[in-house]
């Protein structure tokens, strides 16, 4: 099943929008009418993305953090195991590989379709500068890290979801801390946290037919890397990535070549 953008059928933005607040420290009650937590930003730990796609997938936190196996599920119920994956999904093969041998897998990869870049001062917290990305991540962004878990799909039990949002990624320079996990811009070590500002829709990859999202509008028959790359409004190697995929569930095939090109047909 796929669902695209602002498909509010399948998304819930309200509860999107909730749950971010109760991550933030910004509601007075959780999910079940209790006192919130306290926290705010980072909380048990973890970075904002993450802790509030954790508590957006399930809101019960007495499933988040779950033992199964020789692993710690994200979220782990009734329904399967739930892993968010903000970063590369190639760090996630072992883990992935003994889960699928337990129970029913969905693996949650944010796109972040926009972003604003927040720089603070880290001994002040004041704001130095304020600007938008120029990147704009779409389906087709995220392709290398489909692809790189192409030995995966499609497997009975996996369910790749994409929630697209809006963010906004506040980096602290000038911070003294022991964690290693610094980035660096223009010599200046600094530590960031991506807060999602909002939910715009999703897509969701189960069934090998569900890979035809990939096919972009306007896309000549036959057709090669470069043709696909331009309906896509992406770059040729995401687009050879996609057409390998969409080859591998049998919906596209190889038509031979034209000059040293490979053609396609959907």
């Amino acid at each position: 099943m796929v669902i695209i953008t602002n498909n509010t059928n399948r998304i819930d933005k309200t509860w999107f929008s909730y749950t971010r607040s109760i991550v933030l420290g910004d509601s007075e009650r959780d999910y079940s009418g209790n006192p919130k937590h306290s926290g705010g930003i980072g909380v048990l730990g973890e970075k904002s993305l993450h802790a509030v796609l954790k508590l957006y997938y399930e809101p019960d936190p007495s499933r988040h953090e779950v033992p199964v196996g020789d692993f710690v599920a994200d979220i782990a119920g009734e329904d399967g195991i739930i892993e968010i994956q903000t970063r590369g999904l190639a760090r996630l093969k072992p883990k992935l590989a003994g889960l699928l041998e337990i129970a029913r897998v969905t693996v949650v990869h944010p796109v972040i379709a926009s972003r604003r870049i927040v720089n603070l001062d880290g001994a002040t917290g004041e704001v130095l500068s304020s600007r938008m990305s120029p990147k704009h991540g779409t389906l087709f962004s995220a392709m290398r890290e489909i692809y790189s878990r192409r030995d995966f799909l499609p497997r009975e039990g996996l369910t790749l979801r994409l929630p697209l949002l809006t963010a906004e990624e506040f980096r602290s320079f000038g911070v003294r801390t022991n964690r290693r996990k610094k980035q660096r811009r223009n010599g200046k070590e600094y530590l960031s946290d991506v807060i999602p500002s909002e939910l715009l829709g999703e897509w969701i990859f189960c069934e090998p037919e569900d890979y035809a999202a990939l096919i972009p509008e306007g896309l000549p028959q036959p057709f090669h890397a470069g043709d696909f790359a331009a309906a896509a409004r992406t770059n040729e190697a995401s687009a050879r990535m996609a057409i390998q995929l969409l080859a591998r569930m049998g919906l596209a095939r190889d038509a031979g070549k034209s000059g040293r090109r490979r053609i396609w047909r959907v």
